[in-house]
C-alpha cells in the first residue's frame, strides 16, 4: 500500500492541475458567458457556472494526464478503480463544498471575496478547508480510500492550496484578494 501522505498529494495532482486552469480561465476570461454567478443572493457573484461546470471536467482533464503513468505507481489509490470518474467527483466535490460557506458568509452580510471582521478564525479555517474535505468525501465515494488516506488529504490539502496560490499570484494568474 502506498503511503497515505503520498497517496493523497497523488490524488491532489489532478485537483490542482483544474485550480490552475480554473484560474487561467478567469484571469482570461474563458467561457465568458459561464461567468454568471449561480445565484447572487445566496453564494455571492464569485461563485458562477464556469467555475461549477468547468472545475469537474478540468479535475477530469488533470485524471487524464495522469492514465499513462497509473499503471506504474505502485499500489495507486485508483488501482481497479474509474480513474477518470474519480476525477469529475474529486472536481464537483471541491466546487460543492464551497457552496455552504458562500452561503452562510452572505446570511451574515460579508461580502464576496472579503473575510470577517467577527468569526475571522472561523472563516479562515473554512475558507482553507471546505474545499478539501469536498475532495476528500469525493474521493471516499468512488475509491477505496483508507483513514489515514482521507486524513492526509483534508489536512493536506489546505497546505497545498496556500502554496499553489502562491505560485499562482506570482504568475499574475490570482489576486492577493481572490
Amino acid at each position: 500500500m502506498m503511503p497515505p501522505l503520498l497517496s493523497a498529494l497523488y490524488l491532489l495532482v489532478p485537483v490542482i492541475f483544474a485550480g490552475v486552469l480554473h484560474m487561467m480561465a478567469v484571469t482570461w476570461q474563458w467561457f465568458p458567458g459561464l461567468a454568471r454567478p449561480i445565484h447572487i443572493r445566496s453564494f455571492g457573484q464569485n461563485k458562477t457556472w464556469r467555475g461549477l461546470i468547468l472545475m469537474p471536467w478540468f479535475c477530469w482533464l488533470g485524471t487524464l494526464c495522469l492514465l499513462p503513468w497509473d499503471r506504474w505507481v505502485p499500489h495507486s489509490p485508483y488501482h481497479h478503480h474509474h480513474m477518470l470518474l474519480a476525477g469529475l467527483a474529486a472536481g464537483l466535490g471541491y466546487v460543492l463544498a464551497e457552496l455552504p460557506n458562500s452561503f452562510l458568509k452572505r446570511r451574515l452580510g460579508i461580502p464576496p471575496g472579503a473575510s470577517s471582521n467577527r468569526f475571522k478564525l472561523t472563516f479562515t479555517l473554512l475558507d482553507q478547508t471546505d474545499s478539501g474535505l469536498g475532495v476528500a468525501l469525493a474521493y471516499l465515494a468512488v475509491l477505496d480510500l483508507d483513514k489515514a488516506t482521507f486524513v492526509a488529504l483534508i489536512l493536506g490539502f489546505p497546505l497545498t492550496a496556500l502554496l499553489v496560490k502562491q505560485i499562482l499570484y506570482r504568475a499574475h494568474l490570482k489576486d492577493c484578494a481572490r
